[in-house]
């Protein structure tokens, strides 16, 4: 029996074999795709998040080194503002001191007045039979408060404290009235409310 040359068998078989273990390696690594590919999700999630954590604790750190950067400014300007405000509340307080005497001073010229409107109109309503109570009712109706208001708006129309300030904006209408409020009586503000609706509906 002749023999048949091997080599070529053998050297096949080698081709295979080693084909078979780069297989078998191939098989094992792609066994191990899911893991590593759960494995490399999860780790970029958790750098996002700490670069996330960490950009906004970095920004956070800036935001309060500005605030207290300005906060430091504050002192100076409450300083200044304080300054101002007691300006004005004095001012405000020496307006209305005036506007008081001069009701104070109208009051007695009222009462003058009233005191002759009671003669003059008490003796001709007397000569017409009337109860003197009643002509006195009828006589102080004509004078008092309401007259001596009369009186200081006809001595400067339309007066208001405010008057001739840009109170459109509202902060600064709030800051005057304010400052207002620890000036004037509740009365007083009552009545400077009551005069500024009235220049605001003149004709109702």
């Amino acid at each position: 029996m002749v023999n048949v040359d091997t080599t070529s068998l053998e050297a096949q078989l080698r081709l295979a074999e080693e084909a078979e273990n780069q297989v078998q390696k191939l098989e094992s690594l792609a066994s191990d795709a899911p893991r590593l590919r759960d494995e490399l999700a999860k780790t970029k999630h958790h750098n996002e998040r700490n670069l996330a954590r960490d950009s906004a604790t970095d920004k956070a750190k800036s935001e309060v080194k500005l605030a207290a950067d300005k906060q430091r400014q504050v002192a100076h300007r409450l300083e200044a503002v304080s300054t101002l405000v007691q300006s004005l509340y004095s001012l405000f307080k020496e307006i209305n001191e005036h506007r008081q005497e001069a009701l104070k001073c109208l009051a007695i010229s009222d009462q003058v007045d009233y005191e002759e409107d009671l003669e003059k109109t008490g003796k001709e309503e007397a000569d017409m039979g009337r109860d003197p109570q009643s002509i006195e009712f009828l006589v102080a109706a004509r004078h008092g408060t309401s007259k001596v208001a009369q009186l200081i708006e006809e001595l400067d129309p339309g007066f208001d404290f405010l008057r001739g300030c840009e109170v459109s904006d509202p902060m600064r209408r709030d800051v005057g009235n304010f400052i207002l409020s620890h000036v004037l009586t509740t009365s007083q503000i009552n009545m400077q409310n009551s005069s500024e609706q009235l220049g605001q509906n003149p004709e109702e």
